[in-house]
């Protein structure tokens, strides 16, 4: 065999093993979405991110969410080994105002990672393409994204991997109308009542 057709031939052969080698580990993750915070309707619903071939299919559906567009990310620790991230409840409102706010999960649930967005694999959270919920309450988001881009994206940004059975997601934004003391926090230059999160879910392995 010519030298040039046996490397191409080689080639070929080691380029799936090592795509497939990089999805194996990636395990089917879902949980359910419970309310955070007492700002306005209680939402509940599904998440779940799920290996297809090559690819990882994001869903997410919810009801009693208030109209408009939601920040939804998933959120954990940056670590190489990182901790499980775990849905806060009103003990992580370190300041006392009655509101867990961004800011005040980072304890239990770590930083965002991962946007739902038109472009999940950019990680980019500055972006005006979140799931919009109707006037009915409900929100429904999908999106396929290249399993290996992601994997490699976090792990370059973030300095961790996937590890999504240790990550959870949260939903943010609170209904027209609702109040917030002054001293609930956000991102810079991102107002609070953007960024408050007013749902969360646990993510977890799927049962096989």
């Amino acid at each position: 065999m010519h030298p040039a057709t046996f490397f191409a031939t080689l080639l070929a052969s080691v380029l799936p093993l090592a795509a497939a080698a990089q999805t194996a580990d990636i395990t089917a993750v879902s949980g359910d979405v419970t309310p955070l915070n007492d700002l306005g309707p209680e939402i509940s619903g599904t998440v779940s991110l799920a290996p297809q071939g090559d690819d990882l299919v994001i869903t997410l559906n919810v009801e009693g969410a208030a109209p408009g567009m939601h920040l939804a990310h998933v959120h954990g620790f940056a670590t190489q080994e990182p901790d499980d991230a775990t849905c806060p409840d009103m003990s992580a409102d370190a300041n006392g105002d009655g509101v867990v706010d961004l800011i005040e999960t980072r304890d239990t649930s770590g930083v965002t990672m991962i946007p739902f967005t038109d472009a999940p694999v950019s990680l980019r959270i500055d972006a005006d393409t979140y799931p919009e919920a109707g006037r009915d309450g409900r929100l429904s988001y999908a999106q396929t994204v290249p399993i290996a881009q992601l994997r490699n994206m976090v792990e370059a940004r973030f300095g961790t991997p996937l590890a999504l059975d240790r990550r959870v997601v949260f939903i943010h934004g609170v209904p027209d109308g609702a109040e917030l003391p002054d001293s609930v926090q956000s991102l810079e230059g991102v107002p609070a009542r953007v960024t408050v999160p007013v749902a969360c879910a646990e993510l977890v392995a799927a049962e096989s």
